[in-house]
């Protein structure tokens, strides 16, 4: 008799093993259809726009150095470096950036598969108060207006040392000066951005010589009014023509009060997947809104404050560290001999590394410095923050989470089987335990499809329903009674809904399914606590 009941437990446990593997090989073919689905969302970045890294726009002035020639002490000979360019850099001192996004699933499509899509207007509202940047620009000469000027021409910091040896030699190409703004992608600017300087509007170009490498972006020549407001800035006591000027300090420039610039910059802006920013600058702030209901905040830092509601969310980000950083990373970068140092951009379609160190490449750039190098930095990636506009119900993922709790579905299909076995004295066929499980199979072979094409909950809905009638009908004749049957298929029934609440909690999903578990466990226990196993045939 207990070889009878062994052998059927056996042969429930070996059907267990074989949809286990059954329902194995199908996660292959989820993981299947998502690659193929991201392909297709990889391919249409590649054609129409990538997703969007934007840098918070900067002044860069190019400067040409000629470095002071070297006396050989034991032969008396005299060598002298060749001159290359740089870029100096001048950050806003207080930045308020602000983002307000439509996001869409329907802008771009490929048969069933989309990718999400976003469209609106990035604003900076910048101030730079040249007062507190004259560190910035220290170093650079005041008398080089001629961008074309041949360095050697030029009279400043020419001096000639007791030694006959002529001193490090600096020419500021200062009609050269550009305001940057960087976007790592200038497909998703429709139109060039007009910029307002000093309530002067001025529109934005493309670069015709690229200043910067490895960053794409869109420049704005500087009025005259502004180049004289810097070179005002730049006036200190080191490059100082006229000895009367010596007698400047840091102080008496900024009882000056050299007029601030203001710079409004109105940049219309799409791309798909996420959007991040580079904070730069003294101080920041960046103010997002959004009708997307569900964000994924990625990046660097999350925001200091967010609100949700049904027509989408605000966030709002400041993060003085991160600022300070990417000034340094920056200015490092963009001041290497000959514009040896690429920025790179952090906008890909997966962000799961920011691994930037700005401190190790610092140490990176002076060490070059230190020896003499002409490279520098060869490579920097600056910490971002942002958000990804990912999906909340994404088919494949809903799917594969569905599937976690396949296996306990068919142990309890199997499992109340058996008590009916038990309690009732009905005989199953291991066929009959065979086709049962077959069919809480084919639930998920529809729900994926039917997922693709019209809602999760939908898909969700029509499969089960289908599901349990095929198995409730089957089971009236398995179980031999309408009671019977009625009682497996509520079952089951209440199985799929309770499945279906567990997945769409997703913070406390993980503590239900444990409680289901408990519950599910505790109902077996008390009923079949009566049970004589010992007696069973």
């Amino acid at each position: 008799m207990q070889k009878t009941l062994f052998i059927k437990i056996s042969i429930i446990a070996g059907l267990c093993l074989i949809f286990a593997i059954g329902l194995n090989l199908f996660s292959a073919v989820i993981y299947e259809r998502q690659s193929y689905a991201d392909s297709v969302v990889a391919e249409i970045a590649e054609q129409h726009v990538n997703p969007q890294e934007i840098i918070t726009p900067f002044i860069a002035i190019p400067t040409t150095i000629t470095p002071a020639c070297v006396v050989n002490t034991e032969d008396k000979t005299t060598k002298c470096a060749a001159s290359y360019s740089m870029l100096a850099t001048v950050f806003a001192s207080q930045t308020a950036a602000s983002q307000n996004l439509t996001v869409s699933t329907d802008t771009y499509q490929r048969g069933i598969y989309h990718a999400t899509s976003y469209n609106g207007e990035i604003k900076f509202d910048q101030r730079y108060a040249l007062s507190q940047t004259t560190q910035d620009l220290n170093g650079l000469d005041v008398d080089a207006i001629n961008s074309t000027a041949d360095p050697s021409s030029n009279p400043v910091n020419t001096a000639i040392n007791p030694n006959g040896i002529s001193t490090e030699k600096v020419v500021t190409h200062w009609n050269d000066a550009k305001l940057i703004i960087p976007v790592s992608d200038l497909r998703g600017v429709a139109t060039l951005p007009t910029v307002t300087i000093n309530k002067q509007s001025i529109k934005a170009m493309y670069p015709q010589r690229p200043m910067l490498k490895g960053l794409t972006y869109v420049e704005v020549a500087l009025p005259q009014s502004v180049l004289a407001q810097l070179k005002l800035s730049a006036l200190t006591p080191q490059n100082a023509v006229n000895p009367a000027d010596a007698s400047f300090n840091s102080q008496s420039l900024n009882s000056k009060s050299i007029k601030p610039i203001e710079i409004l910059i109105d940049l219309p802006l799409s791309g798909i997947s996420n959007l991040n920013t580079v904070p730069t600058g003294q101080n920041f702030e960046l103010a997002m809104r959004s009708n997307w209901h569900a964000p994924n905040f990625i990046g660097k830092a999350l925001p200091n404050a967010k609100t949700f509601s049904p027509k989408g969310f605000d966030a709002n980000w400041q993060n003085q560290y991160l600022t300070v950083a990417n000034n340094q990373a920056i200015s490092q970068c963009l001041g290497t001999p000959n514009n040896q140092c690429t920025v790179t951009s952090t906008a890909f379609l997966n962000n799961d590394s920011y691994a930037y160190n700005s401190e190790a490449a610092i140490a990176v750039a002076d060490a070059a410095v230190t020896n003499g190098s002409n490279t520098g930095l060869s490579n920097v990636s600056l910490n971002s923050f942002g958000v990804s506009f990912a999906e909340p119900n994404d088919v494949y993922l809903q799917t594969e989470r569905t599937m976690k709790y396949a296996l306990l579905l068919i142990l309890v299909s199997f499992g109340t089987f058996f008590l009916f076995e038990i309690i009732k004295s009905n005989r199953i066929h291991p066929i009959q335990y065979l086709l049962v499980g077959c069919a809480l199979l084919v639930f998920y072979v529809l729900l994926l499809p039917l997922a693709e094409q019209i809602a999760f909950w939908q898909a969700y809905a029509i499969a089960a329903s289908a599901c349990v009638g095929l198995i409730g009908w089957y089971t009236y004749y398995v179980l031999g009674g309408m009671k019977r049957a009625a009682i497996f298929t509520t079952v089951l029934a209440g199985l799929y809904a309770a499945f279906y609440g567990i997945l769409t909690t997703e913070d406390l999903n993980l503590l239900l399914g444990a409680v289901f578990c408990f519950v599910l466990l505790a109902c077996v226990m008390v009923m079949t606590r009566k049970i004589d196993w010992y007696k069973i045939a």
